[in-house]
């Protein structure tokens, strides 16, 4: 009797360990598919709009959305065309902060370029999706009006007069949008472009939304105020070249003029 106890004893220990066992396993693997879900789910549709539209009024010339988020763009998408009719004389590069998102942008030959990400997608990677497009664009242009030398491409943006002209290169954003989601083949990439970007972003200025369509704040504005510092530091430099030269001729004036004049009396009196 004692034997089969202490055997059942024995037994039950080694039927919990292993239960327990089990059971931890069972945790840590449950564990490990939600915290692949949260990251799947951080990196998922986090370019939720794109748009290209011309800078000078806004006309755009594609846009793309994620059709998941087809019914919650369509806020976004009115604030994008707000915010894209007051992009002429904008900063080249800017973030607008909503709740939940953010539009970041870029401007280039008079072409913006935006794009709609959830607040926890690094900036530093929305814009090297921004320039990745400008590039794929810059070869879209070539295809449609030649690579000729002579071929001023921003004069056929600003020529065009219907709204969506570019439709066809949706195709090129969706296959971008895809390099930055989060698949096993193209995480990688896009974390590269990420740690290559050389671009520094944290001097890009950031306005909220409602500062720019609430308020009624225009990004020209914002242009405008960085183009007044700029001539403001062009007028203090001059200033101060002309406070030097005052200064230097105060200083060595009156002995210019004495060895001017004594000059002029050896000249006339030994020359002459």
């Amino acid at each position: 009797t004692l034997v089969q106890s202490s055997q059942l004893r024995t037994y039950s220990v080694h039927s919990g360990t292993s239960c327990l066992v089990q059971c931890v396993a069972l945790f840590t693997a449950l564990s490990e598919d939600r915290v692949k879900a949260t990251d799947r789910f951080a990196f998922i549709n986090m370019v939720d709009l794109t748009f290209i539209a011309r800078a000078t009024d806004g006309l755009i010339l594609v846009e793309t959305w994620n059709e998941s988020s087809k019914n919650e763009s369509s806020q976004y998408k009115n604030q994008a065309k707000q915010i894209l009719k007051k992009m002429d004389r904008a900063p080249p590069r800017g973030a607008i902060e909503t709740t939940n998102a953010t539009f970041y942008y870029l401007v280039e030959d008079g072409v913006c370029y935006m794009t709609l990400c959830q607040k926890n997608f690094p900036k530093k990677l929305s814009f090297a999706y921004l320039e990745d497009l400008h590039r794929a664009f810059l070869e879209e242009l070539k295809k449609e009006f030649g690579t000729s030398s002579n071929v001023d491409y921003r004069s056929h943006i600003d020529t065009i007069e219907k709204p969506y002209y570019f439709i066809k290169f949706d195709r090129t954003i969706q296959q971008k949008k895809r390099e930055y989601s989060d698949t096993r083949s193209s995480r990688n990439e896009a974390m590269a472009k990420l740690n290559n970007s050389l671009g520094d972003v944290k001097a890009i200025m950031s306005k909220n939304i409602e500062d720019v369509l609430t308020r009624g704040e225009n990004l020209e504005d914002v242009g405008k105020k960085a183009q007044d510092l700029r001539t403001q530091s062009e007028l203090f430099k001059n200033q101060a070249k002309k406070l030097n030269l005052h200064a230097l001729l105060k200083a060595y004036g009156p002995i210019a003029v004495i060895v001017l004049v004594f000059l002029i009396f050896i000249i006339w009196r030994f020359v002459l």
